[in-house]
Formats: structure tokens, sequence, C-alpha cells
């Protein structure tokens, strides 16, 4: 009887990715992969200078962050809003064009790019021998912290989306696995990743999208209702892990990425699902709220709302 084949990501190479509908894609990946070199603190004001830009022409991404920054943070006046979406612009401006850093640079040279804040906690958890759930929010940063992790040479999984261009999947999963990595498809489903954490991996897990009011149970976030999937305590249940929150930013200042770690969630999980959900979002705000800038706000986090609720959250 034949193994069932692992679903992950396919990083082989297609002939279909040289047809010329693709050439400006290459182009784009080209000039990442040359920025990659260039000197960090000239890039990062170059990624600066378009901030402005970036605000004004993107205008719907932009209402979606401002009404999010209203809803989390209602002490801030509109200039405050507009002060904290600009440093956010910036801040996906700069990891974007150093994106291409993990394929280009040197693995050591990569690995110095980073400082670490709270890694004793994820040496106690691997002392356990159980598999780890890093537990990490969307901030800009978020995928250097993943090949942070396996360039360390932890056996980590997670899911993704696959992009719709089919080249920029290609590269994009590709530099995910450029250590080791296992990155699934998220339409596959958990069961691929489950495996892999009972075979010693572990598990890169973003929780804080909207994924439906149908899959999802309803528990405050910043003060409001969001729809949490209620994933991660049955995981835990499923797999023994151990669950740690982490957080990956970039510091502009010292022109470095931070990975910060915090305790172990214990006792983890309870009897009660929603408190459990609740706490999952709790630790995100306490990572977040000191590093707002760092965080997507362009996602629609508020997009489904409670069964009699019809608000209409976002433009």
């Amino acid at each position: 009887m034949s193994t069932p084949r692992d679903p992950v990501f396919d990083a082989s190479f297609k002939r279909a990715f040289l047809h010329p509908r693709y050439w400006p894609t290459w182009l784009a990946l080209l000039l990442l992969l040359m920025l990659a070199w260039c000197p960090v603190r000239l890039r990062d004001r170059f990624a600066r200078s378009f901030a402005v830009l970036v605000i004004r022409f993107s205008k719907r991404p932009c209402d979606t962050a401002r009404t999010n920054l209203g809803l989390c943070f209602p002490e801030l006046d509109e200039a405050g809003r507009e002060a904290l979406l600009k440093q956010s612009v910036e801040i996906g401006l700069q990891t974007f064009l150093a994106f291409a850093e993990a394929t280009a640079l040197p693995k050591t040279w990569f690995m110095d790019r980073f400082k670490i804040d709270g890694w004793p906690h994820v040496e106690q958890a691997l002392a356990k021998g159980k598999p780890i759930i890093f537990m990490i929010p969307h901030s800009w940063a978020i995928d250097l912290a993943g090949l942070y992790m396996t360039a360390l040479g932890l056996p980590m999984c997670t899911m993704m989306h696959s992009a719709k261009n089919p080249v920029y999947d290609w590269f994009i999963n590709r530099q995910r696995a450029r250590f080791g990595g296992k990155v699934y498809e998220r339409s596959v489903g958990i069961k691929p990743a489950i495996k892999s954490m009972r075979e010693g991996f572990h598990f890169f897990y973003l929780p804080d999208q909207d994924h439906g009011a149908e899959l999802s149970v309803f528990v405050p976030f910043f003060g409001q209702l969001k729809a949490t999937l209620p994933a991660l305590p049955k995981l835990v249940k499923l797999t023994g892990a151990t669950v740690i929150p982490m957080f990956s930013a970039y510091d502009s200042a010292s022109a470095r990425y931070e990975l910060i770690f915090r305790p172990a969630l214990d006792p983890y999980p309870t009897a009660d699902l929603l408190t459990d959900t609740r706490q999952m979002n709790a630790e995100i705000e306490q990572m977040l709220d000191p590093r707002r800038e760092q965080y997507m706000w362009f996602l629609k986090y508020f997009r489904s709302r409670p069964q009699g609720d019809d608000t209409r959250i976002y433009k």
C-alpha cells in the first residue's frame, strides 16, 4: 500500500512561468533581489519617501486601515490615527523592499539582521520534547520570523493562501521553504500540519484573520467583537503542543528585525472554549499595543458580524 504524498508546496520551476505575461513580475523580483544588497538605511529612507504616495493613491486599503484604527484605538484623534497610519505604511514599505533578503543574502548575514527578546521561553518549551505552536499575528515582518526559526534548525510547518500570481507565489513559497520549512496551502486543510507536528515539526500559526462567522466565535479584540477561529485550543488538544505567543517587528531605528517571545500559555486549553479563544486575542493585544505601527491594519479584521448585527463596518 502506497504512502499518501505530503501535500507540501511544490517548489519545482514550471516552464509556464517564462510566459511573457509574467515578465513584469520577473522584473519586479529582480529589483527586489537587487534591493536586498542595497545599504539598509539608504533603502529605508527610500521606502519612507513613498509613504505619502501610497496613502494618497491606495484609498480603499487606507480607508480600511483608518476604520480599524478608529475601532481599536478610540482615544486617538484624527491626527493621531493619520500619524499611526503613516508609520504603518512606512514599516510596510521598508519590509517589502527588504523582502528578498531571505533569498539573496548568505544565511549568516540574514541571521545577523535579527535581535531576539524572550528566547528562554522557547528553550523551556523545547525542553519538554513537545511540538510548539508559535502563535504570531499579521505584522509586516511576519514572513521573516518563520525564516529565522527554520534557519536556526527548528523543523517548522505553516499554512498559507496561494498568491494569485503563480510566479510570485512560487518565489515567495520557495523562499519560505529555503531553510527546510514546510508550507501547506490552506485549502488542503489542517490534517497535513497536524501530521507534521506529530512527526516533530513545530507550527507557525496565524490566528487573527476573519474567516467568516460560520467558522468563528465572537470574542473581544481591542474592545470590539471579532470573528475569531477557535482552532488553537482544539489543535493543542489534538497534538499536545505548547503555545508560545510570538511577534515579529522591524525596528527602523536599529535597522534590524526584532522577534519577541512571550511565556507559554499555561494552563491551556481550559474547559471553556470562549475563554481560551479570548485569551488568544488578549495575547495579541499585549504584543501589538506597544508596536501598533507594525500591524497590517489594511486587512478587514471586523468584516463578519454576530447574528442579528447588520452593521457594515467597511466601505
